[in-house]
C-alpha cells in the first residue's frame, strides 16, 4: 500500500507497525519539535466492516478517553484528526518494548521487577478509573516498558467511559484469558474487569504462564468455572504464598468478591518485601514513579523507596567485569532488562562466544545484532585477546573460590555424585530438591557446573553451607 508523506501537520518519518485496520506511523510534530506516533484507521476498510460504525466510535473513544487523563504511566494522546482517506490519533512516541516481548524472552521475571511493574500499572488504572474510564483490554501487548524502565499503558481503543455508551457489541470485546467472567457471559461490566485482567497479568509474571490456557472455548470455560492453581503450589515457579490470597481475590469469579477498587490491590502488593530472608540473585527493572529517568550507562536506576531491590550474586566462573561490559552493550538496545538477560544467559553459557549467541535471540534483527557485537568487542577488546578470567571454560564453570570443590576438577558427573547432592539439598530444602537436582544434572557436563547451579538455587544465607556440604560429599 501507499503510505502518506504527512497526516495533518505531521510529516511521516517511519512505520512502527501494521494491523488489519490501519498503520501506526512514526511522525514529527513541527510545532512542539518532538517525535510522535500516529495511529490510523483506513476509512475504506471501515465500509467493508459490518461493525464499521462501532470501529469508528471505538477509535474516537480512545482519543476522548485518554485525552481527559494525564499520567506518567499512560501514553498521552495529543490530537484526533481525519483527512479524506484516514482517521488518525497523534500520541506520545515511546521508545521501548511491549511487556509481551519482554515476557517472551523472560517468562518469569524477578520478583522486584514484577512488583515495580504492577505498581505502575495499578497507578495508571487508579488514574483512569478516577476519570471514569475502564480500559477493558489490559494485557502484556498493551503495556510498553521504556528503555528507562517506565511502564506505559496504551491502546484504550475499547475503553469505556462511564458517561458514554457505545453499541452493545463492544461489551464482549477483549482478549481471551484476560477477559473477566462477566465479559464472557455478556453481563454488565465496570472497572472491576481491569482488576481481573491485572490479576491475570500478575499470575502470568509470577508463574511464567497465564492462569487460563487452551483453545478459545476451553479458556472461556476455565475463566467462568475453574480456579487456577495457586502460585505457591506451582513447583517450577517457587513463589511465596504471600501472593495466593491476593490473586484469589483479584481473580474472583464474581465482581463483588474482587477488590472493589485498584487502590487496595496496589496496597496489598506494596506490603511485600522480597528481600526479607531471601536473595533472588537477579537485578531489577527499576522505575522512577514520577517519570523522570536519570541517565546512567548501564540502564539501572534508583528504586522507588517502597520497593526494595533484589541482590546480585556472582556467577561462578565468570569475570564480573566482563559481564558488566556485556550488560552495557546490551542496555543500549533493551534498557534495564539487559542485566537480567545477561545473567540468565551466562548461567547457561560456557564462554563469551556462547553468551553472545544466547543474547542475540533477544534482539529483533540482524542489524541490531551486528551493532551489539561491535559494541561488545569495543568494550571487551578482541576475542583473541581475552584473558582466562574473561572466558568460561568449555568443560565447566571454572574454579571460582568457594563455588566448586577442587577435588572434582576434570571428573565426569556420575550417578553417585547426583545421589549425594540430592541428599545434601533435600536436607536443606525438602522435596523440591529432587526437581532442582534433576534439572541441574540435565543441564551440566561436569561436577563443577553441577554444584555451581545447585548453589545458585539456594539463597545467600544458606549457599556457603550447602556448597561446603557438597564438597564434603564429593
Amino acid at each position: 500500500m501507499d503510505h502518506p508523506e504527512r497526516l495533518g501537520k505531521y510529516p511521516i518519518t517511519g512505520i512502527l507497525g501494521k494491523g488489519a485496520m490501519g498503520v501506526v506511523y512514526k511522525a514529527f510534530d513541527p510545532v512542539i519539535n518532538r517525535p510522535v506516533a500516529i495511529k490510523t484507521i483506513h476509512k475504506a476498510l471501515i465500509g467493508h466492516d459490518l461493525s464499521g460504525s462501532t470501529t469508528t466510535a471505538r477509535f474516537k473513544n480512545e482519543a476522548r478517553a485518554v485525552g481527559r487523563m494525564s499520567h506518567p504511566n499512560i501514553v498521552a494522546i495529543y490530537e484526533y484528526g481525519e483527512d479524506e482517506e484516514t482517521a488518525y490519533i497523534a500520541m506520545e512516541y515511546v521508545e521501548g518494548r511491549t511487556l509481551s516481548q519482554i515476557l517472551q524472552a523472560t517468562p518469569q521475571l524477578p520478583e522486584c521487577d514484577i512488583l515495580t511493574l504492577m505498581d505502575q500499572l495499578l497507578a495508571a488504572l487508579e488514574c483512569a478509573h478516577r476519570h471514569g474510564v475502564w480500559h477493558r483490554d489490559i494485557k502484556p501487548a498493551n503495556l510498553i516498558v521504556t528503555n528507562g524502565g517506565q511502564l506505559k499503558v496504551t491502546d484504550f481503543g475499547i475503553a469505556r467511559i462511564e458517561t458514554v455508551v457505545l453499541t452493545q457489541i463492544t461489551s464482549t470485546i477483549g482478549t481471551p484469558g484476560y477477559m473477566a467472567p462477566e465479559q464472557y457471559v455478556g453481563e454488565d461490566v465496570d472497572h472491576r474487569v481491569d482488576i481481573f485482567a491485572s490479576g491475570v497479568l500478575l499470575y502470568g509474571m509470577l508463574v511464567g504462564r497465564p492462569p487460563f490456557q487452551g483453545t478459545a472455548e476451553s479458556v472461556m470455560y476455565k475463566v467462568v468455572n475453574e480456579q487456577p492453581v495457586l502460585p505457591s503450589k506451582v513447583v517450577e515457579a517457587m513463589r511465596p504464598d504471600f501472593y495466593d490470597a491476593i490473586l484469589a481475590r483479584a481473580l474472583a469469579k464474581k465482581p463483588a468478591d474482587r477488590y472493589q477498587s485498584v487502590t487496595p490491590f496496589r496496597q496489598a502488593l506494596a506490603r511485600r518485601d522480597p528481600g526479607a530472608g531471601e536473595d533472588t540473585g537477579e537485578t531489577t527493572v527499576i522505575v522512577v514513579r514520577d517519570g523522570t529517568v536519570p541517565a546512567q550507562a548501564a540502564g539501572v536506576l534508583d528504586a522507588p523507596s517502597n520497593l526494595p531491590r533484589s541482590g546480585s550474586t556472582p556467577i561462578p566462573g565468570w569475570d564480573p567485569a566482563t559481564l558488566h561490559q556485556v550488560e552495557l552493550a546490551l542496555a543500549t538496545f533493551i534498557g534495564p532488562m539487559a542485566k537480567v538477560l545477561v545473567r540468565q544467559a551466562a548461567k547457561k553459557s560456557f564462554d563469551l562466544s556462547g553468551l553472545t549467541s544466547a543474547i542475540d535471540q533477544h534482539l529483533p534483527n540482524d542489524a541490531d545484532r551486528q551493532r551489539f557485537r561491535a559494541k561488545l568487542e569495543a568494550g571487551t577488546g578482541s576475542r583473541s585477546k581475552l584473558t582466562a578470567a574473561q572466558m568460561r571454560p568449555t568443560g565447566g564453570f571454572g574454579t571460582a573460590p568457594g563455588s566448586v570443590p577442587d577435588s572434582t576438577a576434570g571428573q565426569p558427573l556420575s550417578p553417585e555424585m547426583v545421589s549425594a547432592a540430592l541428599r545434601v539439598l533435600t536436607a536443606h530444602m525438602g522435596p523440591i530438591a529432587s526437581i532442582l537436582v534433576k534439572k541441574a544434572a540435565a543441564r551440566t557436563r561436569s561436577p563443577e557446573q553441577f554444584y555451581a547451579l545447585l548453589g545458585d538455587s539456594v539463597d545467600g544465607h544458606e549457599r556457603e553451607k550447602v556448597l561446603a556440604a557438597l564438597r564434603k560429599k564429593a
